[in-house]
């Protein structure tokens, strides 16, 4: 080695051992007063207030965290923990070298942080000790404590420590709350099966929960598993006797939870997640409004049937307000309640139709592909309003496919509407998507209509603090476009006539505004699943019905029946309590337009009436302002007779008239220099014939009719019409002697 390479080797040695003494004095500087507090390795005060809108406590709930000695615990469950969260737990002191420098080169790869290679011990050290910041110093401290950790406890101390301390959603910390919340079971008495389940959540409860997801819990179960054969621990047979072995939740007996609560203890899992929680005492501010769960649970109450029901009301921004099941939220199929989100808006929001347009309802076959109306009626040629109203198959199918499947899928997945693969077909204009959504889900979706097409996920939770006042979380409004402000609007037009004339005109009765639309899902075998739901510009209630089993329940219960009654009890129920909401809102970017009733009915053109159109013969309809009709009916600006006839009968002059039924006209006689008015059809029925029967014997007259009609300044009077001229025949005169004549 020559002299120069020797130089620049020192030099770099220099540079390495520099930083690695300042690293050290660093390390010493940060950690200098960093102890450890043997007293918080199992805290047994950590617990939960959660709080209404007002501020007023709902409910204050205490963390189980009964302890579970080691030797209590199965060897196997032990051994599933170390497997996935910490291989190398028994070889090394807290920090696990090898698991650092892999962790360090992924993120370096990465360009993230994503992996921190903690072990047991730190990661008892961080929920003991630290918060979950991710800082530098925080993370040395983690070092030191870990350090200590196991200098004062053996790896069973710690071990045993860890598994009474770790979070596993649904509010239980250790395992012993665990064992018994999601098994029915004493940890001494869990299977190998739910061993690895439990191992497998703690990494993110809210995603591996079993009650939340059991086909993400049971994917996660078979990963531990096989770390678990992998490491040996556990056998050939074992290992294929539970990888193919479904996880069974235990069912809860006698509880009497909140289910608004549940959902917000769902909700606070993901959080907590995804945050700097600590473990100690905190405080969960929600959106909780008593009266309107009062309303919800006493309207639910009053309907007496066996089958299980839901409700949910949000507000204009979808913070949930009330909910109630009697079987939790777990996915359902959506059927018609998904057609304005999955076809009539993103139509209109595409420039595909009007509010307005025409569609002709009939019975369709696309490529293969036959669905038919309730009951197989069929009307013709109807609105696209209509058409939602009545929940009509055939043109929801005939707009999806002009609109494009694809396109609407979009639609749907900026609503967070659950999406497959398979939902690439034109069953989705009947509502039917392979993962169904949730009545949280749905009723969210609809949101987006109030909230001038911008949707934000529902949530329950308003902010987390800690018992000191400092906020651990935030819920903060995060919105996304979903459709334009004025799809929005003309949507909720449309839906305030599925209250009018459709299939929620039960709601009617309550004399408030409401939109609404309802859905049923089902065959000749019965209906499984029927939906409601109604809104204003003031809150959305989604109220479905169905067995969680998904046993049929009677065809006579659809959307239009049991829950829409339902729903028109629980707002009759807040209307008695002073509730008075708000219309659907309003907007600049939409215009009323008057269009011409007769062109629209006789012939299915739209066109714009002007302003001489007698109000019964006009529509009022809201459309873009990109989309205003260009072509405009003059028909009452210009009256006129499109045809008349004049003839002799039983020689009295008769006139025959063909004219538009709108038009009145007026008859005029002439002869010679003297022309008078004859007749004035205003008033009269018949508006087709005239006989005049005071017309002089063998004279000529000539006959004109001038159309005109009331308009709404004044009289308007068209071009007069004249007929050819006509004589009368002379007086026949009649001799005694007539007979003579036949002779």
């Amino acid at each position: 080695m020559n002299k120069k390479a020797v130089k620049i080797s020192l030099i770099l040695l220099g540079i390495i051992l520099l930083f690695m003494l300042s690293a050290t004095i660093y390390y010493h500087i940060v950690t200098y007063d960093v102890n450890l507090d043997k007293n918080k390795l199992v805290d047994m005060n950590s617990s939960v207030e959660f709080l209404d809108a007002n501020g007023n406590t709902i409910e204050e709930w205490s963390y189980n965290k009964t302890v579970t000695s080691v030797g209590g615990i199965p060897d196997y469950t032990l051994n599933a923990f170390v497997a996935i969260e910490d291989k190398r737990f028994y070889s090394h002191n807290g920090i696990d070298v090898k698991g650092l420098i892999r962790a360090a080169i992924n993120n370096v790869r990465s360009f993230s942080f994503k992996e921190g290679a903690s072990t047991i011990s730190q990661q008892l050290i961080k929920n003991t000790h630290l918060s979950g910041e991710k800082t530098l110093k925080r993370k040395l401290s983690e070092i030191k404590l870990a350090r200590q950790l196991e200098s004062n406890f053996t790896k069973n101390e710690i071990l045993e420590m860890y598994v009474n301390t770790i979070y596993f959603g649904d509010g239980c910390y250790g395992i012993t709350s665990a064992a018994k919340d999601y098994f029915g079971v004493f940890p001494s008495e869990l299977t190998l099966n739910q061993s690895a389940a439990l191992a497998g959540m703690i990494k993110a409860p809210a995603l591996y929960s079993p009650k939340i997801s059991l086909k993400n819990c049971n994917a996660r179960k078979n990963i531990v598993l096989k770390e678990m054969y992998e490491q040996n621990l556990i056998t050939k047979n074992e290992y294929e006797q539970n990888i193919n072995s479904e996880i069974v939740i235990a069912e809860r007996k006698n509880e009497k939870e909140s289910p608004y609560l549940s959902l917000v203890k769902k909700e606070l899992d993901g959080i907590l997640d995804k945050s700097e929680y600590s473990g100690a005492k905190i405080k969960v501010y929600t959106y909780y409004d008593k009266n309107l769960q009062n309303s919800v649970e006493d309207a639910i109450w009053e309907t007496k049937t066996e089958i299980d029901k839901k409700a949910i009301i949000l507000n204009d921004k979808n913070k949930i307000q009330a909910f109630y099941s009697t079987c939790g939220d777990l996915p359902r199929r959506l059927g018609s309640t998904l057609k304005p989100l999955a076809v009539y808006a993103p139509a209109i929001d595409m420039d595909e139709i009007d509010s307005c347009t025409k569609i002709l309802d009939e019975k369709i076959n696309v490529n293969g592909y036959t669905p038919s109306n309730y009951k197989d009626v069929y009307y013709g040629y109807v609105s696209a309003k209509f058409a939602l109203a009545k929940s009509l198959n055939a043109c929801a199918v005939k707009i999806l496919n002009s609109c494009g499947i694809d396109k609407c899928l979009n639609y749907l997945k900026k609503a967070d509407i659950p999406i497959s693969d398979n939902d690439n077909a034109l069953k989705l204009a009947l509502g039917y998507t392979e993962n169904g959504a949730t009545i949280t889900e749905i009723a969210g979706a609809y949101g987006t209509f109030v909230n001038k097409g911008f949707y934000s996920q529902p949530s329950a939770i308003r902010k987390i603090c800690y018992e000191n006042g400092k906020t651990l979380y935030y819920d903060e409004q995060k919105t996304a476009k979903v459709f334009g402000e004025d799809t929005a609007f003309i949507i909720n037009d449309m839906l305030k006539s599925t209250v009018k004339e459709g299939t929620a005109k039960t709601l009617a009765a309550l004399k408030i505004p409401l939109a609404a639309k309802t859905g049923t899902v089902g065959n000749e075998n019965g209906n499984t699943d029927a939906y409601s739901i109604s809104y204003n510009g003031s809150n959305i209630l989604a109220v479905w019905v169905g067995y969680a089993n998904s046993a049929y329940m009677d065809n006579s219960i659809s959307g239009g029946t049991t829950p829409t009654k339902i729903g028109y009890n629980i707002w009759k129920n807040l209307l008695k309590s002073g509730y008075s909401g708000e219309d659907t809102f309003m907007t600049d970017k939409v215009i009323q337009i008057p269009i011409d009733k007769l062109s629209y009915e006789e012939n299915n053109i739209i066109e714009k009436a002007d302003e001489n159109f007698p109000s019964r013969y006009v529509l009022n309809e809201y459309f873009k302002k990109t989309r205003v009709p260009k072509t405009v009916s003059k028909r009452f600006s210009n009256p006129k007779i499109e045809n008349a006839e004049i003839s002799l009968n039983n020689n009295k002059i008769h006139i025959s008239l063909c004219l538009a039924e709108y038009c009145d006209f007026k008859i005029y006689r002439t002869s010679g220099n003297l022309k008078i008015q004859i007749y004035d059809s205003y008033g009269k029925k018949d508006k087709k014939q005239f006989t005049d029967n005071h017309a002089l014997e063998n004279t000529s007259y000539i006959y004109s009719i001038l159309p005109y009609f009331n308009g709404k300044n004044g009289v308007i009077y068209g071009e007069e019409y004249y007929l050819n001229e006509i004589k009368t025949p002379p007086k026949l005169k009649i001799c005694d002697d007539w007979w003579k004549n036949l002779y």
